[in-house]
């Protein structure tokens, strides 16, 4: 527990060691980097620790089946519930991000948004100096959890198991592409991120156990993670904005967020077409 709270946690299992032991180091290193940045009092604390959870519910779906369903969806609940009690922090000072970024990009003169940026950041510091308790019991949900991961089912784990997962999250998230392809909303294109999302947490994973070919494909899915992040919280300013009253800055801004959204979200999608051209048992036969 020395390390600080913006300490790198690789989340990657060795080429040598036993998946059931490499899966347990992983659970447990995820859990103490999430522990360590709840110790923190900035925002981006919180950020991290969410981050730290993100991995671990997705590494928890890379070994769902040994579970079986209600082992696996109790397990799982645990980590919603401590990712929940961190929320609001997190997109508030996410919006103040955003709106950062949006007024440097858009060569825009910071004082003139200063009276927009007060409640934003007001409503950050609030939600953080009342972020004690919330952050006190998603760590003891958390440590509760560490103590459970020796008991977690993967003796009989194999990698043609780890694999098959894999696979089926890649068609899960083809799927979710097609799904948004069709119909175009921010409700399908973010279900469709979060899927990318895990299949990037899943390849980085299994990656030492991976050809070296699949490191184009962990790359792009970073490159979606990033670009799709943005654009959520893009949106959540935007939603933000239109609930404020009319004004000149206002309306610039969500002017800006209306050209810059369908950007991101453009970007993001070239690159999950390249991502998923491939039907999954052609890349599942990348895994091999």
């Amino acid at each position: 527990m020395k390390a600080s709270p913006k300490a790198k946690t690789p989340l990657r299992l060795l080429r040598h060691e036993p998946l059931p032991k490499g899966i347990r180091r992983l659970a447990r290193s995820q859990i103490d980097a999430a522990c360590r940045a709840l110790q923190g009092s900035e925002p981006s604390a919180v950020h991290e620790a969410r981050k730290a959870l993100k991995k671990l519910r997705a590494l928890l779906q890379l070994v769902a089946p040994e579970f079986g369903r209600k082992a696996f969806l109790a397990e799982k609940q645990h980590f919603q519930d401590a990712a929940r009690l961190l929320a609001p922090l997190r997109d508030a000072d996410a919006q103040v991000r955003a709106l950062d970024g949006l007024i440097q990009n858009g060569g825009l003169e910071p004082a003139d948004f200063a009276q927009m940026r007060k409640p934003l950041t007001a409503a950050t510091d609030r939600l953080a100096r009342a972020a004690g308790r919330p952050k006190h019991r998603a760590a003891e949900l958390l440590r509760l959890a560490r103590g459970r991961v020796r008991r977690w089912p993967l003796d009989e784990m194999e990698w043609s198991r780890l694999a098959k997962e894999i696979r089926r999250t890649y068609r899960k998230g083809r799927k979710a592409l097609a799904l948004h392809q069709r119909e175009q909303t921010l409700e399908t294109f973010h279900a469709w991120r979060k899927r990318a999302k895990e299949l990037w947490y899943h390849l980085r994973i299994a990656q030492a156990l991976l050809p070296e070919s699949v490191a184009e494909r962990i790359a792009l899915c970073g490159e979606i993670g990033e670009l799709a992040g943005s654009a959520r919280d893009l949106a959540l300013l935007h939603t933000t904005l239109l609930a404020q009253k009319d004004g000149v800055e206002r309306a610039l801004l969500i002017g800006e967020i209306e050209v810059r959204l369908p950007e991101l979200q453009q970007a993001a999608l070239e690159r999950g077409t390249r991502l998923y051209a491939e039907k999954p048992r052609v890349f599942a036969k990348r895994l091999l």
